[in-house]
């Protein structure tokens, strides 16, 4: 089969003809600045602020509180520095194991500066125990970030409790919603978050573009200066960029996140069908509280690296975790807190998105039941 079949959407995802052909006219004809106050710049203003309309609708959010960065990382980034800037005396944070490597590396080099760092396990289900972050909080605690979706195994972690958790005790919270944006209804009102961030390319927008919700701006310090976003977000706007993911936006507020329940239903019925017919296998994670796209799952005896190889020589594209952390030789951090078995059940990661066809589906499991008695009977 010469098609290629794509499941590896939490690494990126496909722009969508709708958001290309929304992008097009600003990367050519429409090239305005919209700082300039004469009327090429402001027709641009004028679409950046129906693009910032919809990104905010997506989440319940006043568009006056989103600004626009260069990625999610720089998002998770600047709500973690402003954070920490606000208190200066206090230094101590709470994270989980699991989070993205841009709240990990920062963690790090914060400790390197002096702070203190609480790292929140997760039990085999990577689920978080709320009793274990309620200990954790000291009176020197100035903020506590926590993923709301995890990238590798879909756990969906208790972000409206969490937050209450954090203002009852007067600190900040930071949430990474990046996996979690587009795939399942977030009402930031409801949740009560101090930040939030997403990203672009993992809701059929581009690269290159994120966003981040700020509750109280008079209390943001910037990570770049500038007048741009109100003084919160120096730089020129990535116009088409903006616009894109503000037609990402508008696309899944249409839908009504219809797409994502046939998404969930593919990946039941792809875990279905795996079960049936192959034998020893594990699915990592809590499979009653996931995004509805991902699947993490092992082969006993097969090696995921090896796996993810063979099944690319057919044009099938999956992960074995994080795109973020792929360069580096070493066991997931996510499922190694997990205290997985990975000598013997390490997975792959299969993320569905919103091309994914029941035909692809089919051909993946046809393809990988071959591969999986092959490499088996390779290892014996």
């Amino acid at each position: 089969m010469n098609q290629i079949i794509y499941l590896d959407n939490n690494a990126t995802t496909k722009v969508s003809e709708g958001v290309l052909n929304k992008m097009l006219p600003y990367l050519k004809d429409e090239y305005g600045n919209p700082s300039s106050i004469y009327s090429l710049g402001t027709k641009i203003k004028k679409e950046l602020n129906i693009a910032r309309e919809n990104i905010a609708r997506l989440i319940h959010a006043d568009k006056n509180n989103i600004i626009f960065t260069s990625c999610g990382s720089e998002s998770n980034i600047s709500a973690i520095m402003s954070s920490i800037r606000q208190y200066p005396n206090k230094k101590h944070i709470i994270t989980t194991k699991v989070e993205h490597a841009s709240i990990l590396e920062c963690m790090k080099y914060l400790e390197s500066d002096g702070y203190n760092i609480t790292y929140l396990n997760v039990d085999k289900h990577g689920r978080l125990d709320l009793k274990e972050l309620e200990k954790a909080i000291t009176k020197d605690t100035c903020l506590i970030s926590v993923m709301m979706a995890n990238n590798e195994i879909g756990n969906i972690y208790p972000i409206k409790d969490i937050a209450k958790i954090a203002h009852n005790n007067n600190i900040l919270f930071h949430c990474d919603a990046v996996q979690a944006v587009g795939k399942i209804k977030i009402d930031i009102n409801e949740l009560d978050v101090d930040f939030l961030s997403f990203s672009g390319h993992k809701i059929n927008a581009p690269k290159g573009i994120g966003v981040l919700y700020i509750k109280d701006s008079n209390n943001y310090t910037p990570l770049i200066f500038g007048h741009q976003e109100k003084n919160r977000r120096g730089g020129t706007e990535n116009v088409p960029y903006i616009i894109g993911l503000g037609k990402a936006a508008e696309e899944i507020l249409n839908d009504n996140y219809q797409k994502e329940k046939g998404i969930e239903k593919l990946r039941d019925y792809l875990e279905e069908e795996v079960k049936k017919n192959i034998e020893d296998i594990h699915i990592y994670g809590d499979k009653q509280n996931r995004i509805p796209n991902t699947s993490s799952i092992a082969f006993k005896g097969v090696k995921a690296d090896a796996l993810m190889l063979v099944l690319e020589s057919f044009n099938i594209y999956v992960s074995t975790g994080s795109a973020c952390n792929a360069e580096i030789a070493l066991p997931s951090h996510v499922l190694t807190a997990c205290k997985a078995n990975l000598e013997d059940y390490s997975p792959i990661r299969i993320s569905l998105g919103t091309y994914t066809t029941k035909e692809e589906i089919d051909e993946f499991i046809k393809r990988l039941i071959g591969i999986i008695k092959m490499m088996r009977k390779d290892i014996k």
